[in-house]
């Protein structure tokens, strides 16, 4: 079947008046967790279509699209199915990132940046080495026709890596990663926090599978053969390089085309509140990853009982304030949709839980994996990332000159991605 070469452009659709920005999500009309019921199957369910809001294109290994020949699935998400494929033209090894029929919808009518996004980070002076940019590069892109009741496909080739950080996660997270291994994810998610905050971009979904980590030592027989590829152990884990993939939310900065944005446990308080949004809002997520990384839970963790008897909102914020031990400020609420709706006039939330909750100092002191030092200058980083106020909050930049990384070991030692 032959391709098509499509130049996407973000600029407004016809139809976009008649969508909110507010209300869009982007999400499919059928739930993912309602449709496999507990654990994520193997395969993503191809008998669903654009019209239920996914539409997954119907490769297999062994297929030829453009110049690639599929090799083995890498993985699938509720947007789009990843490929391991060979160039035939330069016999390299590939990503490909096929979006679903509904995703390439999204992204014809610019609700979805994801292809202008890369486009731009790869044309960054950092774009051609992730490893410099630590951030995900685009090789090329096409459209894939597809079937007709689940076609066309967005397909976007990239490097090919080792993992993410959840795999990581899955064997460290019991305790939180070694403070040299969190230290190094951090540092390298900082880096590539402020390539794309300097090119306007705001990821809006950081995570832990979102970040990924280069292949290593690995040969290329044992990659292509490998499945599932070996999670590296701490030690060499402390010489791969780690770069923020995945943009299918990302925005551009005073460009939003919905406000539904970012995991509720990672979610700034100022999109809690429907307020005004920029870069700051990664900033935030970044700070409570920071904390999961060093200490093995969530800041924000599942709520209690008693939490579940007031607003989710309304309890999330008052979280917010026992751990940064601040107070929302008459201005930042005045200034949103939502803040006198869990604010009095004195700016006091109007209920609480009927508990107390420690500052984030408190709650890092009782874990006792830092000493006195450690626990000084990470309580201090943390609080520069995690302020109520977006204006008051760090900047990336700003942050990779803090004491927090001193005596840290940066070497690019690890193997190329590609």
């Amino acid at each position: 079947m032959s391709m098509i070469r499509y130049s996407f452009s973000t600029g407004a659709f016809s139809g976009a008046s008649a969508l909110s920005r507010r209300s869009f999500s982007g999400s499919p009309r059928l739930s993912l967790a309602a449709l496999v019921n507990g654990s994520k199957p193997l395969e993503e369910p191809l008998h669903l279509s654009v019209d239920d809001g996914y539409g997954f294109a119907r490769v297999k290994p062994g297929d030829s699209i453009d110049r690639f020949s599929i090799i083995r699935r890498l993985g699938w998400g509720m947007y789009s199915s990843t490929w391991l494929a060979k160039d035939q033209e330069n016999k390299k090894h590939v990503a490909i990132k096929i979006l679903t029929g509904f995703a390439t919808q999204l992204a014809q009518e610019g609700l979805t940046p994801e292809l202008d996004v890369l486009r731009k980070l790869s044309s960054s002076p950092h774009g051609a080495e992730p490893k410099d940019g630590h951030c995900l590069s685009l090789h090329s892109n096409f459209i894939y026709p597809g079937r007709s009741n689940i076609g066309p496909h967005l397909c976007l080739v990239t490097d090919v890596f080792g993992g993410d950080v959840e795999h990581l996660k899955r064997i460290y997270a019991p305790n939180g990663f070694p403070i040299s291994l969190a230290k190094r994810i951090l540092f390298h998610t900082l880096k590539g926090l402020a390539t794309m905050h300097e090119q306007g971009i705001v990821h809006t979904d950081l995570k832990h599978d979102n970040i990924l980590f280069d292949r290593g030592a690995l040969s290329e027989a044992e990659f292509i053969s490998t499945n599932p590829l070996p999670v590296p152990s701490v030690n060499e884990a402390l010489h791969r390089t780690f770069v923020i993939a995945d943009f299918g939310n990302a925005q551009f900065v005073g460009k939003p085309t919905f406000d539904e944005i970012t995991a509720e446990a990672l979610r700034a308080p100022e999109t809690l509140l429907r307020a005004r949004w920029d870069e700051k809002v990664d900033i935030w997520t970044f700070g409570c990853l920071a904390f999961e990384f060093l200490c093995g839970r969530q800041l924000f963790k599942k709520r209690s009982y008693s939490e579940h008897l007031l607003d989710t909102v309304g309890g999330h914020l008052w979280r917010m304030q026992c751990f940064t031990d601040e107070k929302f400020e008459p201005e930042q609420l005045k200034n949103s949709e939502l803040g006198f709706t869990y604010f009095d006039s004195s700016c006091q939330l109007k209920s609480r839980p009927p508990m107390f909750s420690h500052t984030i100092t408190k709650i890092l002191a009782n874990f006792n994996i830092l000493d006195s030092e450690q626990l000084r200058t990470t309580t201090s980083f943390l609080h520069r990332c995690l302020r109520l106020d977006p204006r008051k909050r760090a900047s990336a930049g700003e942050l990779l000159d803090d004491p927090f990384w001193e005596g840290m070991n940066d070497d690019h030692s690890g193997a190329a991605a590609a």
